[in-house]
């Protein structure tokens, strides 16, 4: 018995070190405990399921296509459909050919299966069809110029496996097949995954790394401690005062942000209570809401300095600037700076007054008006920016409080319009289509719905403009559109836009090398959460530092 337990002992030892050196530790998302959940279908699917065990078809960046299991795609004329061209050679991790047949097969789960589509891509087709072995052409329920852009998100998996499976939505995929570099789970504990080679992998010698490591990282104040001691080569993380706190502490720890997308507070449209739905739903309220903030104090005391004040009304991007004339960009600017005095004029318009003289404001029925947002536990931006935006609430009279939950919760609490107020951040796009789209698209409003525009605000011109943009192709057009979405928005101050977060990216040059540079030499790394896909391109092109050998 103790030669075998000493030669499993080497055994591990010998992993082990060959992990260290060959192992990309990553934190892809806060955690706070692991399920062996490897179903790409649904939402709670841990972190390294997309792209590193389930490739996708394509990867768009800015400008940029990067082909993965299709090698190109063409749209018929009309905009009704698009005509697939499929790789040869790939084989799925259990050795089984990729061929047409699984991407039919995928794309069709979402027609007969409507429970899998969390994403709402199959609203958008009509029918799939296989030409041969290599080419699928998807018919669209209506015209989309921009459907490879959502098909980036579609999920291929193995007919050969899924077709057997009776009740997929409840299946936990505890042993993956996938066409992804990360097939093979060495290690997996409710605190720690590692997913190691795909032997089939069909870029085998483009990939020098061999496992990635997934440490469970329950907060963000471990994750900057960690961070911070090396542990970790590629994160995304706020981090205070980050050259001091990280960047400091040793030259190989390197750090990139830009402004991306918007931090807003979500009014509950829907609100259980008739009367404080009805304050909601009166467009003075939540503009003396937002005129309620300092905007530029607030950020930086919630988040350091490291961020940027809203620059549009409607929460667009300030990237997309050229999208939208500067006549349009500063109708409502108004609204979102400070003017306390303004909004307690419009808070009294509302009947909104402090009756009993304890300086906050009931309601008109002379009811108490106490208002809480809610916030998911570990984000402690959030948190911050949530607290100092109370304190400036309660000197227009304003009473409210934070209620900070596990995600999940905080998740179905917006699902079930069971909140008052909520902070939320929303994804970039290629075009602020994304953007407008996910957070004030009517559609996206039910209960599996992603939280973004659940605040249940509905409007008939903003759907209308929003479907007319997929008919377009061209820029010109495209721009007016998003500029009569903006004003729209703005004017009716849906949601109040507090500051751009910073899009950080940290990564140590410690144990690999390669990480992107733009032409000027500045880092270019994307960010390692699970919504991005450019991750998987990125760490094609890692490889290990001799040294760490």
């Amino acid at each position: 018995m103790l030669p075998r337990l000493l030669t499993l002992c080497f055994a591990l030892i010998s992993f082990a070190s060959s992990a260290t050196t060959n192992t990309l530790t990553i934190i892809p998302e806060l955690s706070s405990g692991f399920v062996r959940n490897y179903n790409p279908f649904r939402a709670d699917t841990l972190a390294t399921t997309k792209d590193f065990i389930f490739e996708p078809l394509m990867v768009f960046e800015e400008g940029v296509v990067h082909f993965r299991l299709a090698k190109s795609y063409t749209l018929s004329p009309d905009l009704k459909g698009i005509l697939l061209t499929l790789r040869d050679g790939i084989k799925w991790s259990d050795g089984t050919p990729f061929s047409a047949d699984d991407v039919v097969y995928s794309l069709s789960l979402l027609q007969s299966e409507p429970k899998l589509d969390y994403n709402s891509l199959g609203d958008w087709i009509e029918r799939i069809e296989k030409h041969n072995e290599n080419e699928v052409y998807v018919s669209l329920s209506r015209p989309n110029a921009q459907i490879a852009h959502r098909l980036q998100e579609a999920i291929i998996v193995p007919k050969h496996q899924w077709e057997n499976i009776p009740d997929k939505r409840f299946y936990l995929n505890a042993q993956p097949v996938g066409t992804g570099p990360f097939t093979d789970i060495k290690a997996f504990s409710s605190n720690n995954i590692v997913q190691c080679r795909n032997p089939h992998y069909w870029q085998q010698d483009e990939l020098k790394v061999d496992c990635i490591r997934y440490p469970q990282v329950k907060s963000n104040d471990e994750l900057i401690s960690r961070l911070s001691n090396g542990e970790f080569d590629w994160a995304s993380a706020f981090i205070p005062d980050i050259e001091r706190n990280y960047a400091s502490y040793s030259r190989d720890y390197h750090y990139h942000h830009k402004p991306s997308t918007i931090v807003s507070l979500m009014f509950n449209f829907k609100h259980p209570n008739e009367e404080i739905r009805k304050v909601i739903q009166d467009v003075r309220f939540r503009r003396a809401v937002s005129m309620s903030l300092a905007r530029e104090l607030l950020t930086d005391i919630a988040v350091f300095g490291q961020g940027e004040k809203a620059a549009f009304a409607s929460g667009m991007e300030s990237k997309f600037e050229d999208w939208v004339p500067n006549s349009a960009a500063e109708q409502h600017l108004y609204y979102i700076r400070s003017h306390p005095k303004a909004a307690s004029r419009l808070l009294d318009e509302l009947g909104l007054k402090d009756f009993d003289g304890d300086r906050f404001r009931e309601l008109p029925s002379g009811e108490p008006l106490t208002l809480q947002i809610i916030a998911p536990h570990g984000w402690s931006d959030f948190i911050s920016a949530s607290n100092v935006a109370a304190e400036m609430f309660a000197a227009v009279g304003l009473r409210v409080k934070i209620e900070v939950l596990p995600f999940p919760e905080y998740e179905a609490r917006m699902a079930n319009a069971s909140y008052d107020l909520g902070i939320t951040n929303y994804f970039s796009g290629l075009t602020p289509f994304k953007y407008f789209n996910s957070a004030f698209n009517s559609a996206y409003q039910t209960p599996t719905s992603p939280r973004f525009a659940q605040h249940y605000f509905r409007d008939k011109e903003v759907d209308g403009l929003l479907a007319d943009f997929l008919l377009q192709t061209d820029p010109q057009k495209q721009r007016d559109i998003i500029t009569n979405l903006h004003l729209r928005v703005a004017e009716q101050q849906v949601t109040v836009p507090l500051y751009y977060k910073l899009e950080t990216v940290e990564f140590t040059t410690t144990r690999y090398k390669g990480w992107r540079k733009h032409a000027d030499g500045s880092p270019n790394v994307p960010p390692i959460w699970y919504t991005e896909r450019p991750r998987l391109i990125q760490l094609l092109e890692l490889e290990p530092v001799v040294s760490a050998k």
